[in-house]
């Protein structure tokens, strides 16, 4: 079954990505055949559990795989250019997908796609994490974060010329005193006032697109509201575009213009937020997301979870990855024999609206 055609006009466009990684236990497949795209403009959340695959999918798309294999198939287009160009001709996958054939020696592609994914790495693409202290150089102020960022775009800047970028990028991020915090080192801020920096350092150098890797986690719940606020509002400003990597559903309701649902490396529901959250119309470990997501309520019928753990990412189970987790398999006509033979494909299920899944497979 082919990929629906949904990719066509966006920005980035991730299509059938793997990137898998050996180890004693064996093949790990972190991402194992990934799509999902973001166009022009849109705030698109990629939201599952640990372990999921979302991380190692932005980074992949960033090129800071350097585990060996690491990246191994698939296509990252970004405005129509295929950043994994040609590794089709040394990296296959043999038939079981349980180990990876080496073509020819593949040194001289990882040199070019590094220097390829350099020019665009920061300028065209930027990337905040989910720590930002860490993220940042103790040895470097503030200023010369932001600075530095800022010369990836425009050359020959001068010292002036970046401080006064610096501070004007702090005013942006809402940032209050702004003249005292650019002179500050990263063990100075509050973890707030950190991830405002680095957001502020990613978006310096003026690019198309932003990636947040899970940027709110190690904050608490007011902060993590101000700084998707503020994420939307630059967004719309400066008419950006947002991947978002979360596990909290919640935060796609009120800020996403498309999610995508991952899980055990692929995506396993993409659509708009109206269909995501349509309940006994989505996937079911979407609907169990969502139900994870519900304030604690009287009602004890409201509180249902997700049973078991996502599964071991070297031994996959056959057929649907979701199976051995999910409690509607039992009510498709077949009692769910199906769904533990075949891996589901992509239906669409309405405009925009895809997921993987046997029940909403045509006369079920």
């Amino acid at each position: 079954m082919k990929e629906h055609n949904a990719h066509n006009g966006a920005l980035l466009s991730v299509r059938n990505l793997r990137t898998y990684f050996h180890t004693n236990k064996g093949l790990v497949r972190a991402v194992d055949r990934a799509s999902y795209k973001v166009d022009k403009g849109a705030f698109v959340c990629l939201i599952g559990e640990s372990g999921s695959g979302k991380s190692v999918s932005a980074l992949s798309i960033m090129g800071l795989i350097d585990t060996s294999p690491g990246i191994v198939g698939g296509e990252i287009m970004f405005e129509g250019t295929n950043l994994l160009e040609d590794l089709g001709k040394y990296c296959t996958i043999n038939s079981n997908g349980s180990s990876i054939d080496i073509v020819k020696d593949i040194s001289g592609w990882r040199k070019r796609h590094r220097l390829n994914i350099a020019g665009i790495r920061g300028r065209r693409i930027g990337m905040i994490f989910q720590d930002p202290v860490s993220s940042l150089n103790p040895l470097f102020t503030v200023a010369d974060h932001i600075g530095e960022s800022a010369g990836l775009r425009h050359d020959k800047l001068s010292r002036k010329q970046k401080f006064e970028i610096a501070l004007e990028w702090l005013s942006k991020v809402r940032i209050s005193s702004p003249k005292e915090v650019v002179h500050a080192y990263p063990f100075q801020l509050s973890g707030g006032m950190a991830q405002r920096v680095m957001i502020a350092v990613a978006l310096a150098a003026e690019p198309q697109l932003l990636i947040a890797d899970e940027p709110t986690t190690a904050l608490d719940a007011t902060v993590q509201l101000e700084i998707l606020k503020l994420l939307k509002s630059l967004q719309e400003e400066m008419h950006l575009s947002i991947l978002f990597i979360t596990h909290d559903i919640s935060i796609g309701s009120n800020f996403a213009d498309s999610i995508a649902v991952m899980y055990a490396g692929r995506v396993i529901e993409s659509g708009p937020p109206h269909a995501i959250f349509q309940r006994d119309n989505n996937h079911p470990y979407t609907d169990g997301l969502l139900h994870a997501a519900l304030k604690i309520t009287t009602d004890a019928d409201d509180k249902k979870f997700i049973k078991g753990s996502p599964p071991d990412s070297v031994h996959h189970p056959s057929g649907c990855k979701f199976h051995p987790r999910c409690e509607l398999k039992s009510e498709l006509s077949d009692g769910g024999s199906r769904c533990e033979r075949e891996e589901p494909h992509d239906i669409k299920v309405n405009e925009n609206h895809h997921i993987r899944c046997w029940k909403y497979e045509p006369g079920n």
